[in-house]
């Protein structure tokens, strides 16, 4: 009988035990609203530097393996050849070029963004030269220097307004 009190005794201590509140492990730093700020600023950034021609500024955002699907176009792939594209088939004193973001989705270390775009003529383009739209989307992986970057990158163009009547 002293032995089965003596483990009714012990079972009662670990049942109150287990029961007793243990502390709440410290939370994880939410890090997702200030990437989620990066990338957006990240974008603006992309524009601002595009809009300049300044290749040396966008180079850093790409990742040296980014693959780019680009409407009616090459699949491009690498970084060199992205600034190459850039470099000659944009004129940035024919157009101007400005981005919405509608979406960011992180991923721990990949994030992914869409939105709109918008190309303008400028005073120098004349009248010739139309405006331009369409959606973009990215991938961004985060670089070993905790930098995000471009690694996937796809966008389209709205077609021109059909004024036929049928």
């Amino acid at each position: 009988m002293k032995r089965y009190a003596s483990m009714l005794g012990v079972a009662m201590i670990l049942v109150f035990a287990g029961c007793a509140q243990q502390p709440e492990p410290a939370p994880e730093p939410d890090t997702t609203a200030a990437d989620t700020e990066n990338l957006r600023a990240l974008v603006g950034q992309f524009v601002d530097a595009w809009n300049a021609a300044d290749m040396a500024a966008i180079g850093p955002m790409v990742a040296d393996d980014v693959v780019v699907m680009q409407p009616d176009g090459p699949l491009l792939q690498g970084r060199e050849a992205i600034l190459a594209m850039m470099a000659e088939a944009y004129d940035i004193t024919m157009v101007q070029q400005t981005a919405t973001v509608d979406e960011v989705i992180v991923l721990g270390d990949y994030a992914y963004t869409r939105g709109t775009w918008n190309t303008d003529p400028t005073s120098a383009a004349g009248a010739d030269v139309p405006s331009a739209n369409g959606k973009w989307s990215l991938l961004f992986k985060r670089g070993a220097d905790d930098a995000w970057q471009m690694s996937r990158w796809m966008w389209n163009q709205e077609g021109a307004a059909d004024t036929t009547e049928g």
